[in-house]
């Protein structure tokens, strides 16, 4: 629900935002001055700045920053007073954690957990536990800390004097050891089993190295001696060995499986599990025999990822019968996503069961999405956008605009502190009823906030206003940069959308920066090969250069791929190299066909999501739309595009 309202000055001033002239322009210009005072140390300056906004939105994060300066000489009081009296905002919550780092770093253990509260990151939750054995607080520290010991990582250091207390006081058993070096070794954390071995007995010392050597190198660990005997840990060692070769070379895995599963006592669930594995592996590595080995999983072992991989596999073979065959095997929920019913109906058409399949198009063609859009394609019938202005209640969005909460983002934003205005969007819309939150989505989207306004509407599952879900921003920069590169506008547009719902300062947790996503080291290549000036990668961040750069990587992605925008967008999202892996060994295969059986479902997802977008962006640019069949043409062996690499 909409949270109360204080009464206070700052929100008769934001009741006027909606005037011509912005009333808190002054008060902000001076905000930014008094947050690089105190930036640059010139405290005076500063003191006289924020002296003039205590009535100001965002003077709580002018307190917030002086205050975390001297935060390990600030007094309890102080501290504790700014959590309190901010304590249904963001910066509460930073400050807290913050101060609990300081406090730690001092080893201030009483006054830590005085302030702790859960959640917290890992570290601090050790820093927690480590507070509670030096203050003698142990009711149940063993159990708590066992929670963080047992997992398949290296802890944080804070946690290594909680971990001591636990060997100490004999809490870590052998049963216990074994448990956390099966999740080091399934998570391909060996060094760590190898470290926790060093506390087993000798002869399971021996038996961690001989579950690490089948790690390392499976293939040549399965024939040594003493894996001989048939024992549970060494039935559990050669499954683990199996599945890592399957991981790389599922054929290979599935020979050594047929000779090695007779000499061992392996349970039923232990062998339909493997197989099941090492069938799906085969699919990923798209070899000839995947569909027969996903077709001969046992039933006890076959769950959504069999039934999903067994028709994809028959799609990339164009086995008809046997598409048909796998949908109708599936659950109602599954057989009823669009892709399947895609793919059913062409079997069926395929089939000759034409009205059957007619039904099925005639219904599906009417969804706005990738398959929706094969199917009009399929029956030659024009796209339908079905464009609805989202429905909104204006005076639950003046009640919203009038927020505390909302009144911050929008000052932040306009701050250019996007990481806070983000923060404190979310802390906004949490607990919004439907209502409230499409009636944040427009307040987004009157800011030009595009990315919180997709995010929020998501949240509602209306997803039919496309003027909101696809905004057009930055048209001069894309039409002139989309001719200088021969590119199409609208799959500029699809990969902005796609890449970061035009949010300009994006981040990826893998780096990627921008309205594109660019990677640094790409950005830089790209920028130098095409003559485009990047002095730093943080200009990726400027949407100007990031369109330029990312649109001669897309460019380059083209050119690579004669023109085929399909496998293009699959090299943005995934990698040239991989998408190399995925080209058909022999022969040609339709574009769809071979999309369907991308390994990855990121990748695969999102040149479906490319190719709709795509197509909705011709609708919005308000040009003829492209059909999805005119941007998907046949996918060739790898040897017909070798002549378009540079």
């Amino acid at each position: 629900m909409i949270p109360a309202v204080p009464v206070c000055l700052f929100m008769t001033v934001a009741v006027a935002a909606v005037t011509a002239r912005d009333p808190l322009e002054a008060a902000r210009e001076q905000f930014l001055q008094a947050r690089t005072a105190l930036q640059e140390n010139r405290l005076e300056e500063y003191s006289r700045l924020a002296g003039k906004l205590q009535d100001y939105p965002l003077y709580p994060y002018l307190e917030f920053e002086e205050l975390r300066t001297r935060l390990s000489r600030a007094d309890e009081r102080e501290v504790a007073g700014f959590i309190e009296r901010y304590a249904d905002q963001p910066v509460s919550g930073r400050m807290r954690q913050m101060w609990l780092y300081s406090l730690a770093r001092y080893q201030k253990w009483a006054l830590f957990l005085k302030y702790y509260r859960e959640p917290q990151p890992v570290k601090l939750q050790c820093y927690a536990l480590q507070a509670r054995l030096r203050t003698g607080h142990t009711r149940d520290l063993a159990a708590d800390a066992i929670k963080l010991w047992l997992v398949g990582r290296s802890q944080e250091k804070p946690c290594d004097p909680v971990f001591d207390y636990l060997y100490d006081k004999g809490h870590i058993t052998q049963d216990l050891l074994w448990q956390r070096i099966r999740l080091a070794i399934a998570n391909g954390q060996t060094s760590l089993a190898g470290y926790l071995a060093k506390r087993l007995p000798e002869r399971d010392a021996a038996l961690v190295k001989l579950y690490r050597d089948a790690h390392h190198n499976p293939a040549d660990t399965l024939p040594v001696p003493a894996l001989a005997a048939d024992t549970p840990i060494n039935r559990e060692i050669v499954l683990h060995a199996v599945r890592r070769i399957a991981r790389w070379d599922a054929p290979q895995a599935h020979r050594k499986w047929e000779n090695l599963k007779s000499r061992y006592e392996f349970s039923p669930q232990e062998t339909d599990r493997l197989e099941r594995d090492i069938a799906l592996s085969a699919a990923w590595q798209r070899t000839p025999e995947a569909h027969a080995l996903l077709v001969a999983v046992p039933a006890s072992a076959v769950d959504e990822s069999v039934r999903e991989w067994r028709t994809r596999t028959a799609i990339a073979q164009s086995n008809w019968p046997a598409i048909i065959d796998h949908v109708s095997a599936m659950p109602v929920a599954e057989a009823d996503r669009e892709e399947w019913r895609y793919w059913q109906a062409l079997a069926l058409e395929k089939t000759g069961e034409r009205i059957k399949a007619m039904d099925i198009f005639s219904r599906l063609a009417r969804e706005r999405d990738y398959h929706g859009f094969l199917a009009a394609d399929f029956l030659h019938w024009p796209y339908e956008m079905n464009n609805r202005r989202l429905e909104f209640d204006p005076e639950t969005l003046q009640a919203l605009q009038n927020t505390p909460g909302f009144i911050r983002a929008r000052e932040l934003l306009l701050a250019r502190l996007f990481t806070d205005a983000r923060r404190e969007w979310a802390a906004a819309i949490e607990g919004l009823t439907i209502p409230e939150l499409k009636a944040a989505a427009e307040l987004a989207r009157r800011w030009d906030w595009h990315a919180r306004a997709i995010l929020t509407v998501a949240m509602t599952g209306d997803f039919d206003d496309l003027q909101l879900r696809f905004p057009v921003d930055y048209v001069d920069s894309v039409n002139r940069i989309a001719r200088r590169n021969r590119l199409d506008p609208g799959h500029i547009y699809a990969v902005m959308r796609q890449e970061s719902a035009f949010n300009k300062d994006a981040r990826s947790p893998a780096g990627a920066m921008g309205l594109m996503q660019l990677m640094p080291k790409t950005g830089q290549i790209t920028a130098r090969k095409n003559r485009i000036g990047l002095s730093s990668s943080r200009e990726l961040y400027l949407p100007e250069k990031n369109i330029q750069i990312g649109s001669a990587y897309l460019r380059q992605m083209m050119e690579q791929y004669d023109q085929n925008l399909v496998l293009a967008s699959a090299a943005y999202n995934a990698g040239p190299h991989r998408v190399v892996r995925w080209l058909p060994k022999k022969g040609v295969m339709a574009a769809a066909n071979w999309i369907a059986r991308i390994p990855f479902n990121e990748t695969r997802k999102y040149v479906q999501r490319i190719l709709a977008y795509a197509a909705i962006y011709d609708w919005r640019l308000d040009r003829p739309v492209i059909p999805l069949k005119k941007r998907m043409p046949d996918i060739f062996t790898e040897g017909y595009y070798d002549k378009f690499r540079q």
